[in-house]
């Protein structure tokens, strides 16, 4: 990967961070308990079918400068879990790990 493309994935990265520092409390609240459920419930695979459906609409409906940045977005998700080794079956401990603040 050259040194342009890391600086526009971080840069995306850090987009992506300051996007989801400005849902409030409450949506994100709200979300999780959502998400959580149907994680729970239904399991992994119907929570990739979910995830694939609704990015298909987002690409879908929004400009091409935000397309491509989503697509880089997903690429460094990608990347990233790929470098983790993270492709094994998630459990739901995973996706609430996930979603763990770091310390």
């Amino acid at each position: 990967m050259n040194l342009e493309l890391q600086r526009r994935l971080a840069e995306t990265a850090q987009q992506w961070q300051a996007l989801s520092r400005s849902i409030s409390s409450a949506e994100k609240t709200i979300f999780d308990a959502l998400h959580d459920g149907f994680f729970t419930s239904y399991g992994p695979n119907f929570m990739a079918h979910v995830y694939r459906s609704a990015i298909e609409q987002v690409l879908q409906n929004i400009p091409d400068t935000e397309r491509d940045k989503l697509l880089a977005a997903f690429q460094h998700a990608l990347d990233t879990a790929i470098t983790k080794h993270a492709y094994a079956l998630p459990t739901a401990a995973n996706c609430f790990a996930c979603r763990s603040p770091k310390p």
